[in-house]
């Protein structure tokens, strides 16, 4: 309670302003944007009979996109407000990906509904070297990780796009905070939110972490020619229903980019408790990437890493990720590009149904609208 009562506090300070008569400029219409991503991938995996490849074949075509449909109105006292709404270009359980609208002025900025913590929008860490692709909370993945650990993910972020509010301070000196509350770790679109449309959430699911706050801040500057970003985050939840070996979440992290005559250098850290009590389950993912842009080529490198521990005496699961490629600016909005990524997983009890080796071989171009 004293959570939400704390961010309804900054809900009615802002929107306080935000009130007050004043006729818009134009009524609020909506403009089409979004993106494309488009790859042809080739790869190896271990194919042994029980392995992760099996059966599996060597090559494939893979596309992602969204349609984004946003708008503001700027109104005669200075205040804007705004929609932003994501559709999926490809049918898919979460169709609408993110939707929500702000209200901003000189007291920051309010977002309300369905989108990713502030923790995730205030992040900085390695920069991308395949466009489109990633290392790090990777926006696509070729290779099978059937360990415990999977993918790394070294951003702060318990609740996804379940609905929230969030508030960003006005950034002051080069610093900015944000906070964000999220009641139900889950979107409307069924699951344990079923029915919710037509009423409040239940609030004894076992499992389920509620009453998220994730704050974050981050520093942006430059120092001597030298670009600077960096950034720390906490999110933390309720554990709706007490159960053994289970507790409430907690993560933290950080992360930082230094940008120099071309070249890009940056990286992140984040620890995870997993919501478990039992010693030795905590995960921990880390990356770092280096990347050089002349002209519209840009070139880079990127090491990612994943470790979640099996329990007290059973060591980890451990993923461990390495990136190289390049990206062409061939016009406004469009990219191409390619490289080879490389995964190395590991099972504590070495089951060769949970370990892999594998190489992906990826080119394409990516188009923002």
């Amino acid at each position: 309670m004293n959570r939400l009562l704390a961010t309804s506090a900054l809900t009615v300070a802002g929107l306080a302003l935000a009130v007050q008569p004043s006729s818009a400029a134009e009524q609020l219409k909506l403009g089409i944007g979004g993106y494309f991503n488009a790859f042809i991938v080739a790869g190896s995996q271990d194919d042994g009979v029980g392995q992760p490849g099996n059966g599996r074949r060597n090559h494939k075509i893979a596309r992602e996109g969204e349609i984004i449909f946003s708008g503001e109105t700027t109104l005669d006292n200075g205040i804007t407000f705004g929609v932003n709404v994501q559709l999926e270009a490809e049918t898919c359980a979460d169709q609408i990906d993110e939707s929500y609208m702000y209200v901003e002025g000189k007291f920051g900025r309010f977002n309300l509904g369905s989108e990713d913590p502030a923790t995730d929008a205030m992040f900085y860490g390695a920069p991308v070297v395949i466009a489109g692709i990633g290392l790090d909370t990777p926006d696509d993945v070729f290779t099978s990780l059937p360990n415990g650990a999977g993918t790394p993910v070294s951003i702060v972020n318990i609740s996804g796009d379940s609905e929230k509010l969030t508030y960003f301070t006005p950034r002051f000196a080069g610093f900015q905070f944000g906070a964000s509350y999220t009641p139900e770790n889950c979107q409307e679109v069924g699951g344990t939110c079923a029915g919710s449309y037509s009423g409040f959430q239940a609030d004894n699911n076992a499992g389920q972490q509620s009453e998220i706050v994730e704050i974050a801040a981050n520093y942006v500057g430059s120092f001597g020619g030298v670009d600077v970003a960096v950034y720390g985050g906490y999110a933390g939840g309720d554990l709706e229903v007490p159960a053994v070996g289970a507790e409430d979440q907690d993560q933290w992290g950080f992360g930082a980019q230094f940008g120099f005559a071309g070249f890009t250098l940056g990286g992140s850290y984040k620890e995870d408790n997993l919501a478990t009590s039992a010693s030795n389950t905590d995960r921990v993912d880390y990356s770092i990437g280096l990347t050089y842009a002349t002209g519209p080529w840009t070139f880079g490198g990127a090491y990612a890493h994943a470790e979640v521990e099996a329990g007290a005496g059973l060591g980890e699961d451990e993923t461990d990720g390495y990136q190289i490629g390049l990206q062409y600016a061939v016009g406004p909005g469009i990219t191409m590009t390619g490289g080879i990524t490389y995964w190395d997983v590991e099972d504590n009890l070495n089951a060769p149904a949970a370990e892999n080796q594998g190489t992906e071989f990826i080119i394409g171009t990516t188009i923002s609208f």
